[in-house]
C-alpha cells in the first residue's frame, strides 16, 4: 500500500494535484458569473466546444491574474 498526498475541494473532489485542485476551487466560485458571460449576446462562443474552450480560459486567466497580482 502507498500513501499518497491529495488536495480536496469545497465540493469534496479529490485532486492529486494542487494546481488542479486550485483550478477547479476557482470554477466553483466563478461558476455563475462565468456562465453568465456565456449566454450573454457579447460572447460569440456558443457552440458546445467553443464554449468549453472559453470557459477554461476565463478560469484560467483568473487563476494566472490571482497568482500573479502585485
Amino acid at each position: 500500500m502507498e500513501k499518497i498526498e491529495a488536495f480536496r475541494a469545497s465540493d469534496g473532489t479529490l485532486w492529486e494535484n494542487k494546481d488542479k485542485a486550485e483550478r477547479h476551487e476557482l470554477f466553483l466560485q466563478k461558476d455563475m458569473i462565468v456562465e453568465e458571460f456565456l449566454d450573454n449576446d457579447i460572447n460569440p462562443y456558443k457552440a458546445l466546444a467553443q464554449r468549453s474552450i472559453a470557459r477554461t480560459t476565463i478560469i484560467n486567466w483568473e487563476l494566472w491574474k490571482n497568482k500573479n497580482a502585485e
